[in-house]
């Protein structure tokens, strides 16, 4: 900053302090744009894109910035950076302000959000210049909605019996799934394990297994194919009458306009055998 210093006291020798404070210009922060850099059920990325303009004829440095991050009226972050920014004169910088958000410490904060499809926020904060410009405040805002994401309910629909013979029998397991957010999702990927009453019977990976509308329900089939020779007793007993605790667990491969989430199932009921 000696050049600018250097700068000050020439103009100071011509101008009066007057005339030098009508030179100095604010500089201006303009929020260029919000991005999701990554989401998953339990947290949110935010990335903000500011554009820092220097309407002067001399370079300024700013000595860092605090930020107040609010979601549904509430403070939810806030951060104060002592990050050193230069810029040359009448020129521009930009600078990336990341944001996460916990879903569960949103939830804590405000209860009510777990039932809104959207959130809104709202990124306020200020730049702290120094040299010539200190003392100067150059505020910066943004506003703006949020997706609200919400795990999909898995349930076990029931177990159809889709062939029998001498030899084995082949079933057909419905899986529901319940999608409570405002965007539909295709499953990529499917791997699971499945057990009745205890045994594991099944096991696999599936690929463009369906789609799931925003706001709607839907059903995945498995197969299941048993050899008579390959299991107990009790098993084939328990296949004879009308349920059967079955097991399910892996996880699916979601396919959104936020890009891919991993769905982890883990679930255990008891279901209804049909003939």
């Amino acid at each position: 900053m000696k050049n600018n210093k250097f700068f000050l006291v020439l103009v100071l020798l011509f101008v009066g302090c007057s005339s030098l404070e009508q030179m100095i210009q604010r500089p201006s922060v303009n929020v260029q744009g919000v991005d999701i850099t990554d989401v998953n059920f339990n947290e949110i990325f935010l990335d903000f894109g500011l554009q820092i303009h220097n309407p002067n004829v001399f370079g300024v440095q700013f000595d860092g910035y605090d930020y107040n991050f609010v979601v549904e009226g509430n403070d939810f972050l806030k951060g104060d950076e002592n990050q050193q920014i230069r810029i040359a004169s009448q020129n521009s910088s930009t600078l990336n302000i990341p944001i996460a958000i916990n879903f569960k410490s949103l939830y804590d904060l405000v209860t009510k959000t777990k039932n809104q499809d959207t959130l809104s926020y709202r990124l306020s904060g200020h730049f702290k210049p120094g040299g010539l410009l200190a003392g100067m405040s150059i505020p910066f805002s943004k506003s703006g909605t949020l997706p609200n994401i919400r795990v999909p309910k898995v349930s076990l629909k029931s177990l159809k019996i889709d062939k029998m013979g001498l030899s084995g029998v082949d079933l057909k397991l419905g899986i529901g799934l319940e999608n409570n957010n405002i965007f539909g999702f295709d499953i990529g990927k499917l791997d699971y394990n499945i057990s009745l009453a205890g045994n594991k019977v099944a096991s696999g990976i599936t690929e463009k297994f369906a789609s799931i509308p925003a706001k709607d329900k839907g059903e995945i089939v498995l197969p299941i194919s048993l050899d008579f020779l390959g299991l107990s007793s009790s098993l084939r007993s328990i296949l004879t009458g009308q349920n059967v605790e079955c097991a399910v667990d892996g996880a699916a491969d979601l396919k959104t306009p936020y890009g891919a989430l991993k769905l982890p199932i883990n679930t255990t009921q008891t279901v209804r055998i049909f003939k």
